[in-house]
């Protein structure tokens, strides 16, 4: 199933003011969602397979390439608020991204952001279709999910693309209503 016609470099014409702020939000996610609770990452799979056609294109690779894969989901005080892809060709993941080898339980902002040759591209946001692979990530932590908001951004090293992925689950949103709630309460 050709999934490219979701993502787009421009806000959605259905998100909430506070979702188009988190979904094109720069910087690292990360130290925004520290500062959130107490966080915590767990790495659910990291694994070489096929990438969907959509992840190849991101990539500028051929269709059905063998990929890096790397789901996580971040929690927030023991609640799942936010999953994540991660993906790169294999032959950056021999090169130019050598270091995600093994890289175990850390968030990927502890490199993405250490180095000046690492550089980010715009973000893209999506109202994510059942077919996509982050879209099934997020349903095994929000099996009740009817829409996931979902941002990408494409990190390039010596040219070498990795593409990271996050979708906010329902708990995140219900967070930021909460705390939105009681700001303006006050």
């Amino acid at each position: 199933m050709d999934t490219s016609h979701y993502w787009s470099s421009r806000p959605l014409a259905q998100l909430t003011g506070a979702e188009q702020h988190w979904l094109f939000l720069p910087g690292a996610l990360t130290p925004r969602l520290k500062a959130m609770g107490a966080y915590s990452i767990e790495v659910v799979e990291q694994f070489q397979g096929a990438l969907n056609p959509d992840e190849a294109q991101a990539l500028d690779v051929p269709a059905q390439s063998t990929g890096w894969v790397r789901e996580v989901v971040m929690k927030l005080d023991g609640e799942a608020c936010v999953t994540a892809r991660s993906l790169t060709s294999m032959p950056a993941l021999n090169s130019d991204w050598a270091e995600l080898n093994n890289y175990g339980g850390r968030p990927l902002a502890e490199i993405l952001y250490a180095s000046e040759q690492t550089l980010r591209e715009p973000f893209q946001c999506a109202l994510l279709s059942p077919g996509a692979p982050l879209a099934a990530l997020s349903h095994r932590f929000a099996p009740q999910a009817k829409r996931l908001l979902a941002r990408r951004s494409r990190f390039t090293r010596n040219g070498s693309p990795l593409l990271v992925s996050e979708c906010f689950l329902p708990a995140f949103w219900a967070r930021i209503e909460y705390t939105s709630g009681l700001k303006s309460a006050s």
